[in-house]
């Protein structure tokens, strides 16, 4: 197909200009983000130091996942992952205690907040390594609040990298507000208002 004349650009783009300005401030929108979107933002958001994400990270003791594999559920996202972990007492930066490892699976529910995912009520289901999981337990038992119990992830930045350019369009996303979700097993989908400006 030709491609078209430098004046029929222009009107083409003024009129994609005037109909962004006369849509309503906010639209109810939905998005549905499969497997793959779902294993990317939690990877991008959560595994941002070196692709690991620290659940603990206290001087020289520590716990961290990498190699996250995410899995959908009805009402649940299930993360598999490898756990390394060094439980002990910080004593001037070194960490007095052992080294553990084991393969894991956490889950947790997802709820929007603003223009965040926040997935909440984290737990661990699985740990493959006996006496990794008994560390943690006794960790747990002393310190019920030891690993975090929810974690953002930012949808309008992954809206803006990944959803609003793909249009082609000149267009700004300017605010962004989840106002429900539901997890399935094949997408989380996020129904939202949004605001868009164009130049």
């Amino acid at each position: 197909m030709p491609s078209l004349p430098p004046a029929s650009r222009l009107v083409a783009a003024l009129s994609l200009s005037t109909a962004l300005a006369a849509m309503p401030a906010t639209a109810e929108s939905l998005l549905a983000i499969g497997p793959r979107g779902v294993q990317n933002l939690v990877a991008g958001q959560l595994f941002d130091r070196t692709g690991r994400w620290y659940l603990i990270d206290d001087g020289g003791c520590y716990t961290f996942l990498d190699s996250p594999r995410t899995q959908l559920q009805n009402d649940r996202l299930i993360l598999h992952a490898h756990l390394t972990s060094r439980l002990g007492q910080d004593i001037g930066g070194n960490c007095a205690g052992a080294n553990f490892s084991s393969n894991v699976t956490l889950s947790g529910r997802l709820h929007g907040s603003g223009h965040v995912l926040v997935l909440e009520d984290i737990r661990i289901d699985r740990v493959d390594e006996e006496s990794t999981r008994n560390a943690l337990n006794l960790a747990l038992q002393v310190d019920p609040a030891a690993l975090p119990h929810s974690a953002n992830i930012d949808v309008s930045e992954y809206l803006k990298r990944d959803v609003v350019p793909a249009g082609g369009a000149l267009a700004r996303l300017d605010e962004f507000h989840i106002m429900n979700i539901t997890t399935r097993a094949d997408a989380v989908v996020i129904h939202f208002d949004l605001r868009l400006s164009s130049p």
